[in-house]
C-alpha cells in the first residue's frame, strides 16, 4: 500500500494571475504516481500552464510533450497517462462533468486523448486535483483510490477478471456509494489496442486503447470520492450566464428537439437519407433497411435515461434485451455494430453492444475491425467462416477479442494491423490506425478532411463538420463544396480543443461557440479571457499535438484517407463522390501556418508562445 497526505499549502500566483481577481476553476495541483519506484507526489501546477492550456487535454498533450521520451512504447512502463479536469468541471456550467485521459495510444501510435462523462470527473475534480499522471508499472493489479489530494494505490487481484461494471460496482460497496469509479474490462487487462476505461452508467473514455495502458500498469481502476466545492469567483455572473444557457439550450432543435428525445440515435434516419450511412465496411453509403436501426425504433427497448451530472438534457439511453439491461447504444455504436457489419436487427446489436460495455471495448474501432475481418474472410483472405449479417458468430468474436483467443488475437490488434497481416491493406478503413467513425466522408467534405488531418485519427469528435454540412447548426454550407472547408475544419478543430480543455460536453458546441465560452470561463475563474485567447489556446493544444505526433515520426503523408474513401460509391445519394482531398490539406497547411509537408512554422510557434525544437 502506498499513502501520502496531500495537505500543502497553496502555491503562490505569479504576475499572470495578479491583478486583484479571485482566481477560480483551478486547484493547481495535480497527484503524480509512479508504479514501478512505488511513489507519490504533490506538485504545484505553473499558472502559465493553466492560462495557456488550460487544462484536460491540453494540459496532457503539454504534459506528455515535455516529460516523455521520444519513442516510447505505449504499452512500455515509460510510457505515461495523464487523467485530467479543466477549470469549468464540477462548476455548476451545464455540460462540464468531463474528464480528459492523454497518453500515446498503442492502436495509433499518436498523441491520444479520450473524453468521459458521467459523475467521475466531477468526484474526481472534488479531489482538489486538476490532474492525475500514472508512470511505471505494477508488477501486480493495483487500483488507484483518491480522496481529496490524497492518493493511495490499494492491491485488486481479486477484481482482476471482472467486467467493468461488476468491477465497479464492487468498489463502489468497498469505498462507500458517495464516490464514482472507472474501470478496464478483460480486454484492457489482455491489451487489446482497442480497449477502454468505462463506468457503470454507459460513459468511458473510449477509443486508442486507453483501457489497454492502464492494463499494461497493472491498473484495474481508479475510484474518486472527492467532497470539495469548486469555487466560482464570479457567482452572480454565472448566474446570469446559466439562465442564457437554459435559454439557448431549450431552443436550439438539436439539443433540446433530437438528442434529447431519442440521444444521438436520432441521427441515424438524416445520416441514411443523405448517404453517409457506412454499410459493410463503407462498401455502400445507403442502407434500405435503415429504419430498422433509427432511435424510432429504439424506443421500444430504452427503459430509462440517463445524463452526465448537472446536465438538463439527458441524452443517453439505458435499454433492456431479454433479461439483460445496459446503457446505450448510441448512434455510433447501431452502426458500426449494425450497418458496418450487415446486421440490422437492433435486438443484435443492442446485445452487441452492451457485451462491449461489459468487456471493456471501443465500439467504433471493435465494429470497424470485424467489418474489415468480414471482408477478408469474404475474400478468402482469412481462412474463417463468416458472412455480414452473422450476429452470433460477431457476438463470439467480440469475446475471443478481449480474451486474445483465436483468431481474436489478431482482431484485438486493430483493423489496420489485422488487413496488413493478412496482405490485403485496403480492406482496414482507418486513418492513422484509428478506425472511421459513422460519417462516409464522400458524402461530406469538412468531415474528409477532418479525418485526414486529425492527430489522433480518423475522429468525429476533434471537428464534426456535420454540424455545418448536414443538421445547419449554427449554419448550413455546401457539403460538396471545398473553398471554406480548409478555414471551417481548422476554426472547428481549435474550438474542439478547447472544449477538451475546459472540459464542455462537445453536443453544446452545435449552440456555444467561443464567445460564451470565453464569458464562462471569465465568470467562473475571475479571469479576463477574451474569445481570441480562448482560440489562440486551441491552436496551441492542437499545434503541440502536431508536434508530438512529428517528434514520432508522423509526417504530412500520413494526412491521408484510407483507398477505399477515395474511390466512388457506384450507387446511393452520394454516388461518384469523391472528396478532392489533396487540394484541401495544401490549403489547410496554409490555414495553419504549416509548410508544404505540414509542419508548423517558426513564426506560428513564435505567436502561441511555443520554445519548441524542430
Amino acid at each position: 500500500m502506498i499513502l501520502i497526505d496531500s495537505r500543502i499549502a497553496a502555491a503562490s500566483s505569479d504576475d499572470l494571475f495578479e491583478g486583484g481577481n479571485t482566481v477560480a476553476g483551478w486547484w493547481k495541483k495535480l497527484l503524480r504516481i509512479d508504479l514501478s519506484r512505488k511513489t507519490i507526489t504533490v506538485e504545484e501546477v505553473k499558472d502559465v500552464v493553466l492560462k495557456e492550456y488550460l487544462g484536460g487535454s491540453g494540459f496532457g498533450a503539454m504534459w506528455l510533450y515535455e516529460n516523455t521520451r521520444p519513442g516510447v512504447e505505449p504499452l512500455s512502463p515509460d510510457n505515461a497517462v495523464v487523467l485530467a479536469v479543466g477549470p469549468l468541471t464540477g462548476s455548476r456550467v451545464y455540460g462540464t462533468s468531463r474528464a480528459s485521459m492523454i497518453t500515446r495510444s498503442p492502436l495509433t501510435m499518436t498523441l491520444f486523448d479520450s473524453t468521459c462523462g458521467g459523475v467521475f470527473p466531477t468526484y474526481f475534480k472534488r479531489c482538489g486535483l486538476d490532474a492525475l499522471i500514472i508512470q511505471g508499472a505494477s508488477s501486480k493489479p493495483v487500483y488507484i483510490y483518491l480522496n481529496e489530494g490524497c492518493g493511495e494505490v490499494l492491491p485488486a487481484g481479486d477484481l482482476w477478471g471482472l467486467k467493468t461494471k461488476e468491477a465497479v460496482l464492487e468498489l463502489r460497496k468497498r469505498h462507500g456509494f458517495n464516490c464514482s469509479a472507472v474501470a478496464i474490462g478483460p480486454a484492457g487487462e489482455n491489451l487489446v489496442r482497442m480497449a477502454s476505461i468505462a463506468d457503470d452508467n454507459g460513459h468511458a473514455f473510449g477509443r486508442g486503447g486507453v483501457g489497454a495502458v492502464l492494463g499494461s500498469k497493472k491498473v484495474k481502476a481508479i475510484v474518486a470520492s472527492g467532497t470539495k466545492t469548486v469555487e466560482e469567483a464570479k457567482p452572480e455572473k454565472v448566474d446570469e450566464m446559466l439562465e442564457n444557457m437554459k435559454v439557448r439550450i431549450t431552443w436550439n432543435p438539436y439539443l433540446w428537439g433530437a438528442l434529447r428525445n431519442l440521444g444521438t440515435s436520432a441521427l441515424l434516419t438524416v445520416i441514411n437519407d443523405w448517404g453517409l450511412l457506412p454499410v459493410m465496411n463503407f462498401s455502400e453509403g445507403f442502407s434500405e433497411s435503415a429504419e430498422k436501426l433509427a432511435g424510432e425504433e429504439l424506443t421500444k427497448f430504452v427503459v430509462g435515461r440517463r445524463g452526465c451530472y448537472n446536465c438538463p438534457i439527458a441524452c443517453k439511453r439505458v435499454t433492456k434485451i431479454g433479461e439483460t439491461k445496459g446503457d446505450g447504444p448510441e448512434y455510433e455504436s447501431i452502426v458500426n455494430l449494425g450497418s458496418m457489419l450487415g446486421i440490422s436487427d437492433l435486438g443484435d446489436v443492442i446485445e452487441l453492444n452492451h457485451l462491449c460495455n461489459d468487456l471493456g471495448l471501443d465500439t467504433i474501432s471493435m465494429g470497424g475491425t470485424l467489418a474489415c475481418l468480414i471482408e477478408l474472410a469474404t475474400l478468402n483472405k482469412v481462412n474463417i467462416d463468416l458472412m455480414w449479417g452473422d450476429s452470433e458468430k460477431v457476438k463470439a468474436l467480440i469475446i475471443e477479442t478481449a480474451y486474445r483467443r483465436g483468431i481474436g488475437n489478431d482482431v484485438a490488434e486493430g483493423s489496420l494491423r489485422l488487413a496488413r497481416k493478412y496482405g490485403m491493406i485496403e480492406a482496414s478503413v482507418s486513418v492513422k490506425g484509428l478506425e472511421v467513425p459513422a460519417y462516409d466522408p464522400r458524402g461530406a467534405f469538412g468531415m474528409a478532411l477532418s479525418y485526414a488531418t486529425s492527430y489522433r485519427g480518423a475522429c468525429h469528435l476533434r471537428s464534426w463538420t456535420i454540424s455545418f454540412e448536414v443538421i445547419g447548426t449554427p449554419n448550413l454550407v455546401d457539403r460538396f463544396s471545398v473553398l471554406e472547408k480548409p478555414a471551417l475544419v481548422k476554426y472547428t478543430q481549435d474550438l474542439a480543443a478547447v472544449y477538451d480543455s475546459l472540459l464542455v460536453c462537445k453536443h453544446f458546441a452545435v449552440e456555444f461557440n467561443e464567445e460564451p465560452l470565453s464569458s464562462l470561463l471569465s465568470a467562473v475563474t475571475g479571469l479576463d479571457f477574451s474569445k481570441e485567447e480562448l482560440l489562440a489556446a486551441g491552436e496551441r493544444i492542437w499545434t503541440i499535438a502536431r508536434l508530438f505526433n512529428i517528434r514520432e515520426g508522423f509526417t504530412g503523408r500520413d494526412d491521408v484517407l484510407p483507398p477505399k474513401l477515395q474511390a466512388p460509391l457506384t450507387k446511393g445519394p452520394i454516388a461518384g463522390r469523391v472528396p478532392p482531398i489533396q487540394d484541401m490539406i495544401k490549403e489547410y497547411y496554409s490555414v495553419r501556418d504549416w509548410d508544404s509537408q505540414g509542419i508548423p512554422s517558426r513564426k506560428l510557434l513564435d505567436r502561441l508562445n511555443l520554445r519548441c525544437r524542430l
